[in-house]
């Protein structure tokens, strides 16, 4: 059962969802104009999240107050900022000017020690981010107030009856403490009633770091870039933060998953191509990837023009163009594989163009066909095997081809089920990234025979080829070194070791 989180327009919804989804929650969210009641109903949430946002809650809500009336004493509910307004105003309360405009603020509050605030240090610095609040002296008879800060203005309202509470400051803000601590105890709850309320540790594998909860600061200019815990590997960051840019643009209007679906359905997309030409099977091909930027390097060159890269891959000769669309790490872009695509498309016997992205749902598959991959990068390590299998076949079923990247026989064998014409075995370790470039020759014996072996990460020599392609190696991909050489072709000539660039031979 997911946590339904209604979005009142608030550039915060998404930080909520990060950290819920950090607790281990399966948060799926609709704008408070883009669902009805029963579509609500229909989802059977576990719990329900009212975000911030603009505006007054009489008027900017949308479905809110709705929601809050349909599922009050029969789950969970948490109200945030205007969420917690909507609570207010729906029992009966005025929420109106609080005397002072505080945006990017933190103040002290004292609390109750109950609900939301149970294990709760008293004094915690919290973010705030309103103009209005609820007047306490038009508290509803039903709701309780349960937070304050020194000047005595309302922070937090608990329902007497119902399992139902609302902050009217940011816990999911980076400069508030407890934040995580405040999230973690309400998706413990289950049940509509105080008097019948059992708790539930939904946690399965904490991240919160001290730091995450400790850190706070006086005043912050605007909302900041999330924040993830320290304890998480660098794989597992870029994974979250690959979380929220996808419900972030699933969001979109003209971009939601139906929307992409009928775009392919009309034909408005451009043909595919396979990512290797069969002609080149017997000679090492190689895979030229456009990124400014890495995890492991830092910035490689963040000035980098992907269209021009790209042509200079296409005088080289190589087979294939990798486009890395991550934006925050690798600083790319679904507009660069856009670019990239539209600069070689009428180019006679043009590379295949590979998006390489964390692909963990099928939306960035819809994505990847409509903006002009002829295949997709697919890492075994990073979705249940079930949901690999749904995107597999949902690139199959778009004509485009993919390289699945594996770590371990398990996954080799595992890719080898799903027919993947080529299989990646990366030398680098993506969570630590450290290399090692045993890798890929303990496990080409697994390699089924209609599948290319491809070698990934640290090629920067033809002694390094020489070791891949005599264990079997079919294809190499190459990146900072190649990204980084004066001249593409010369480089190529002087790694395959050949006079051409055209036969490829080693």
């Amino acid at each position: 059962m997911a946590t339904l989180m209604i979005d009142n327009y608030d550039s915060f919804t998404y930080n909520i969802y990060q950290y819920l989804e950090q607790l281990g929650a399966h948060v799926v969210v609709y704008r408070n104009d883009k669902i009805t009641i029963e579509e609500c109903i229909a989802l059977n949430p576990r719990n329900i999240v009212i975000s911030p946002g603009p505006g007054h809650p009489l008027n900017s809500s949308g479905i809110s107050r709705e929601v809050i009336e349909t599922f009050a004493g029969k789950i969970p509910i948490l109200g945030v900022c205007l969420g917690e307004q909507c609570m207010f105003v729906h029992y009966g309360g005025t929420v109106t000017y609080t005397g002072e405009i505080v945006h990017g603020k933190t103040s002290s509050i004292t609390h109750d020690g109950r609900g939301l605030f149970k294990d709760i240090p008293q004094g915690i610095q919290v973010t705030r981010y309103h103009s209005l609040s609820g007047d306490p002296k038009t508290l509803p008879d039903c709701l309780e107030i349960t937070s304050w800060t020194n000047s005595r203005k309302v922070m937090g309202v608990r329902h007497k009856e119902y399992v139902m509470e609302g902050v009217q400051f940011h816990p999911e803000s980076i400069a508030s403490e407890a934040g995580f601590r405040i999230l973690s105890n309400f998706l413990k709850w289950e049940g509509g009633k105080w008097n019948e309320l059992r708790i539930h540790d939904i946690i399965t594998s904490p991240v919160i770091s001290k730091s995450s909860i400790n850190e706070a600061s006086t005043e912050i200019i605007s909302p900041s870039l999330t924040k993830l815990p320290d304890s998480l590997s660098s794989l597992q960051l870029i994974v979250e933060q690959r979380k929220i840019d996808i419900a972030k643009a699933k969001c979109q209007p003209g971009f939601s998953p139906s929307h992409l679906k009928k775009t392919i359905d009309l034909g408005f997309v451009p043909d595919t191509i396979d990512i290797i030409n069969k002609n080149d099977y017997l000679d090492i091909a190689v895979i030229a990837e456009i990124k400014r930027a890495s995890p492991s390097k830092g910035n490689i060159d963040i000035n980098l023009h992907a269209v021009e890269k790209a042509l200079q891959y296409v005088s080289a000769g190589i087979n294939c163009i990798s486009v890395f669309t991550e934006s925050r790490w690798f600083k790319g872009s679904l507009n660069d594989l856009k670019e990239v695509r539209n600069a070689i498309d009428k180019i006679p016997d043009r590379p295949a163009i590979l998006q390489n992205d964390f692909i963990i749902d099928p939306y960035q598959i819809l994505q990847s066909r409509i903006y002009g991959a002829d295949a997709v990068v697919l890492y075994a390590s990073l979705v249940p095997k079930n949901q690999l299998k749904i995107m597999v076949e949902l690139a199959h079923s778009l004509k485009m081809k993919v390289l699945m990247i594996v770590l371990n026989e398990e996954e080799m064998k595992f890719a080898a089920s799903l027919n993947i014409q080529l299989i990646g075995v990366n030398n680098r370790d993506l969570n630590t990234f450290d290399i090692n470039p045993n890798k890929t020759t303990s496990l080409t014996k697994f390699v089924p025979e209609n599948s290319i072996l491809v070698a990934l990460s640290g090629i920067r020599t033809h002694e390094d080829i020489l070791v891949y392609y005599r264990n079997g190696a079919k294809a190499v991909l190459i990146g900072e070194s190649l990204i980084k050489a004066h001249n593409k072709t010369d480089f190529i000539k002087k790694l395959l070791a050949v006079q051409s660039t055209k036969k490829r031979k080693v």
